[in-house]
């Protein structure tokens, strides 16, 4: 390998500005915005693994699922198309082209194809595309999982599934983090001398379950060799297009991809360029070919930092080489994308896959793990300015004060990361969810705020959200939909003769546990499904303990699991119980029935109550202990009822604060709430967020509300916040850092900002085409502003700005 190719890098050398090759879904909701379009004109969707995968079943036909599965990737990996753009060093795709959305016809065709034959996404295919379409589709009816879901569910479980704004079940909610630190110390190769070992073990012990352990092992050593070859086309596309350059510069390049594609993942890496680019194979092949994950959750830092510092050391790298490799990393993240079914474009509204990269924190020592590839990570973000990879920076106080005004610095910059994320909070609330030490230091955030631990097979992940506020409108209405008289919910005492909040509460908490009982109970069947049909055996091989268990990952969980619902509305809900405890219980200013009566009808003819209820009764975000205890009772006792839940593995249930823009799609089917929010209105922007405009005493007060609630007493959080620009730079500079100590020591788990100006979002609002660049932070993720619906940018720009 010529060390002056690597030593150069890559840097300065793509195009400027940064490839918009972006994913973003464009989804109107309401009808006026559907005019502008769904998808960018260059977006389309990808049908080469659909028709690849269909080859391969029809192929396979009987034989047993984990071995189909693993000879449908190979099918894949063997036969797709790849290529090596101009300016690449880091190979790898997923799709046809970077313009492609990945699509997963084995899990769900249905939505898609409505899709791809409306006017909405007619520009996602050609003629020849949809017809191909279609027909690839006529095949997957009734073998897609959503059909075996459908084959399983009982009719009251289909009822369920049907989303009314309550939950929103999701089947594809997937986690489980490679174990990349595993992989770069003995490569693919090693770990199918494990899977060697394991068949000749049980060739001689003929244990009861032979059979299922040989047929998993087969598969695995399947992918295992079908990964290596993969990258092996690579080296040879590589040395292929080497023989027809003329530039000697680009052809060293290429015999250089040649060189590392030849040897990893097969084999440990030997220089930083080797261990990103079998990182990435990994990262590409679990993430969007075998089956579709969301999320990164590695500690970038800790993985590449020990190849950095040996190639720098022996001459074969620069800082600025370093630089430019982990900024072709970057433009890989921002490569992947999926098409989203239309109800989830309301959930992750111009998102891609929420792939977080996480840097700092501690090690499994307790020790600061900050390292040079922490720093250098921080200006690759600041340079490349992408969606993707998202940053999360695990805070502790040993943390250095350089590697903090780095990051605030990158923060200012508008792209909306890093999020914080506090050790001294999440490992404590690992360690009370029966993790060891090792573990719980170790954590990683892999999507926007799920937490995860590298390695550890900790299965389907995911069971959807949940909307608190609409459980409170059941809780009022006795469960019964007034509009049909049917009873939906739990038949809850009549409101009418509530005498406390405490009744109220109470009613709240029985129709939590009567609608997430149907909700867990579709988890569980889906697990179930999972097992039998969508077995992983290539993450299998990936993950600590499945080769040696001889079992593919669905087939068992690592203890403890981190099965969680993620959770809507707990401020609105706060909000709501204070109005009542005032106006009702208190100052008895109205009756519980006329209170229900107004929400009914959606406040219409009652703007002066509404406005008294916004503006005189105490709101959470504001230091009013009136409140903020009331919003604590409600975290603490809404994940009482959730952990009275266990998924089949049994693991408990836990909350999860990682609502994205669900808090502003899913609400738009909640009618109006005590709080003073009409029908169709937001939620809360995320857990500890106050409600949009209520925090009106500044950041530290929202701070101090946020602080009463013990995240050990409730589940991981997620708080929002907007600032003007000013006040991340300068003295103020100094201020902000002191601000983010002050979030540690209050014992908040999570804080990620916004820092961009009312002005600017309104004048993208009205010239999208000055502003396509305008990057805003949603919640737990960051999205061009351009593409999102009007509603959800009116959203943004009504959230507080706050100033010191």
């Amino acid at each position: 390998m010529n060390p002056q190719v690597i030593k150069e890098g890559v840097s300065g050398s793509k195009p400027k500005p940064i490839l918009k090759t972006v994913r973003n879904i464009r989804r109107g909701y309401v009808e006026e915005e559907s005019k502008r379009g769904v998808y960018r004109p260059d977006v389309r969707l990808a049908i080469e693994r659909s028709r690849l995968i269909t080859e391969s079943y029809k192929m396979t036909e009987g034989q047993p699922w984990v071995l189909r599965r693993a000879k449908a990737l190979e099918h894949i990996l063997l036969n797709m198309t790849i290529y090596i753009r101009d300016w690449e060093l880091i190979v790898g795709n997923g799709t046809e082209s970077p313009n492609h959305l990945a699509h997963f016809i084995d899990m769900n065709w249905k939505s898609v194809q409505r899709v791809v034959n409306k006017e909405e996404g007619w520009s996602l295919l050609d003629d020849k595309g949809r017809a191909d379409f279609n027909d690839l589709c006529e095949y997957w009816k009734g073998r897609s999982i959503r059909d075996i879901h459908d084959a399983y569910f009982t009719e009251d479980m289909k009822r369920d599934f049907k989303y009314d704004g309550t939950f929103l079940w999701t089947i594809w909610s997937e986690t489980d983090v490679p174990n990349y630190e595993k992989i770069l110390r003995i490569g693919l190769n090693g770990i199918m001398r494990e899977a060697e070992a394991k068949v000749k073990e049980i060739e001689e012990t003929l244990p009861l379950d032979y059979l299922d352990q040989r047929e998993f092992l087969e598969a695995a050593m399947i992918t295992l060799r079908a990964v290596i070859k993969f990258a092996g086309r690579y080296a040879d596309k590589a040395r292929e297009m080497a023989r027809s350059e003329t530039n000697e510069d680009r052809k060293n390049q290429l015999l250089a991809i040649a060189e590392v594609c030849e040897h990893v993942p097969a084999n440990a890496p030997r220089t930083l360029h080797e261990a990103i680019q079998s990182y990435w194979f990994i990262h590409l092949i679990t993430r969007q070919i075998e089956w579709v994950n969301i999320g990164i959750g590695v500690r970038m830092d800790l993985l590449f930092n020990r190849f950095y510092l040996r190639d720098r050391e022996e001459g074969r790298i620069t800082e600025e080489g370093a630089k430019g490799l982990l900024e072709e990393l970057w433009l890989k993240f921002e490569e992947l994308g999926q098409i989203y079914t239309p109800l989830l474009s309301g959930v992750y509204a111009g998102a891609q896959l929420i792939q977080t990269a996480m840097i700092g924190g501690v090690d499994k020592e307790g020790k600061d793990a900050t390292n040079e590839m922490s720093y250098l990570i921080l200006d690759v973000a600041k340079s490349v300015r992408t969606l993707q990879g998202s940053i999360g920076l695990r805070y502790h106080k040993g943390t250095p004060k350089e590697l903090m005004m780095k990051a605030i610095d990158v923060v200012r910059s508008g792209l909306g990361y890093p999020a914080f994320f506090n050790d001294e909070v999440h490992i404590p609330l690992l360690m009370k969810w029966g993790y060891p030490i090792e573990d719980a230091r170790d954590y990683t955030i892999r999507g926007c705020v799920y937490i995860n631990i590298p390695g550890k097979n900790l299965g389907k992940i995911g069971i959807g959200y949940i909307a608190l506020p609409k459980l409170l409108w059941w809780a009022l209405h006795q469960g019964v939909d007034p509009k049909t008289g049917e009873q939906k919910g739990a038949p809850t005492p009549d409101p009418a003769d509530f005498t406390s909040v405490e009744d109220v509460m109470n009613a709240y908490l029985e129709q939590l546990r009567f609608f997430f009982r149907k909700q867990v109970r579709l988890h569980n069947k889906s697990n179930a499904i999972y097992k039998g049909y969508l077995p992983r055996p290539f993450l299998s091989t990936v993950l600590d303990g499945c080769i040696e268990r001889g079992q593919d990952c669905r087939s068992w969980g690592y203890v403890g699991g981190l099965g969680h619902v993620i959770i809507l509305g707990p401020t609105d809900v706060a909000n709501s119980l204070a109005a009542l405890k005032k106006v009702v219980f208190e100052q008895k200013s109205i009756s519980m029935e006329d209170f229900i009566k107004i929400l009914d009808k959606n406040w219409e003819d009652q703007e002066a109550f509404r406005q008294m209820i916004i503006n005189r009764v105490p709101k959470f975000g504001n230091d009013d202990d009136y409140v903020d205890f009331l919003a604590a009772e409600v975290h603490y006792r809404t994940e009482e009822v959730i952990e009275e839940f266990k998924d089949n593995y049994g693991n408990p249930i836990r909350g999860d604060a990682s609502g994205v823009s669900a808090t502003y799609g899913l609400a738009l089917d909640c009618a109006a709430t005590p709080d003073g929010r009409k029908d169709g209105q937001s939620y809360a922007d995320a857990t500890l967020s106050p409600a949009i405009g209520t925090d009106k005493k500044g950041p530290m007060a929202v701070l101090a509300s946020c602080g009463k609630i013990d995240t050990l007493k409730s589940y991981n959080q997620l708080l929002n916040q907007k600032f003007l620009p000013q006040f991340l730079e300068g003295e103020n500079k100094e201020v902000f850092y002191n601000y983010l100590r002050t979030w540690s020591d209050l014992g908040i788990s999570h804080i990620q900002f916004n820092i961009v100006d009312k002005a600017t979002l309104l004048d993208a609002q009205k010239y999208p085409e000055k502003h396509t660049d305008l990057i805003v932070r949603i919640a737990g993720y960051s999205a061009y502003f351009v593409d999102l619906s009007k509603g959800l940018q009116d959203n943004i720009i009504a959230r507080t700005e706050q100033e010191f």
